[in-house]
């Protein structure tokens, strides 16, 4: 378990940002209690939701108020040989995701926004949690197959190395985190 960070008050950033898009709030923005743990779930998959919803679930038994943070990191536009800028429409899979996983935490009884971003993907979810105020961001500790886990154990050790301002943790299916080594 890591332990909560100090949260200090922070002003609510109103309008969409390049390539934001909110698709669910279960709380306005900047209504946040100042003991709330901002957690940042990046989601792949639907069944990435599983392991951070666990991991908040056991924060909030515990006695931590949490807001998670729901983020989909779409690929970033492709520029052409010839000049043109091709983009993969990835839109409307990219809603369908976040609401599946909105409708996961909302049956939680977690507080939870989603984010869409374009880009690359470890700088975006950093910018990401630095631009949200998180202190924590919360990957899958995948047990299933091995090249999902050497992926996602090299992404988590990319964050933590990276890292500006949040501690990176893999949750287990049982909702428990331990930091990833930088």
């Amino acid at each position: 378990m890591q332990a909560a960070h100090p949260v200090f008050p922070r002003h609510a950033h109103g309008g969409e940002r390049g390539g934001e898009r909110a698709t669910s709030t279960a709380r306005a923005p900047g209504t946040e209690q100042a003991a709330t743990l901002q957690l940042l779930l990046p989601v792949k998959r639907v069944s990435d939701i599983v392991y951070g919803a666990r991991y908040a679930r056991r924060l909030r038994e515990w006695g931590i108020e949490v807001h998670v943070n729901l983020l989909h990191v779409t690929p970033p536009l492709a520029q052409h040989a010839d000049g043109t800028v091709h983009q993969v429409d990835s839109g409307a899979a990219a809603a369908q995701l976040m609401c599946e996983a909105g409708l996961y935490l909302s049956r939680s009884g977690l507080s939870f926004s989603t984010h869409i971003f374009s880009g690359e993907r470890l700088f975006t979810i950093l910018d990401t949690a630095e631009l949200l105020g998180c202190h924590e961001i919360v990957l899958p500790a995948l047990k299933t197959s091995p090249w999902q886990r050497h992926f996602a154990d090299r992404l988590a050790h990319k964050l933590a190395r990276a890292t500006r301002s949040a501690t990176v943790l893999l949750a287990d299916a049982d909702g428990f985190g331990v930091p990833a080594v930088a």
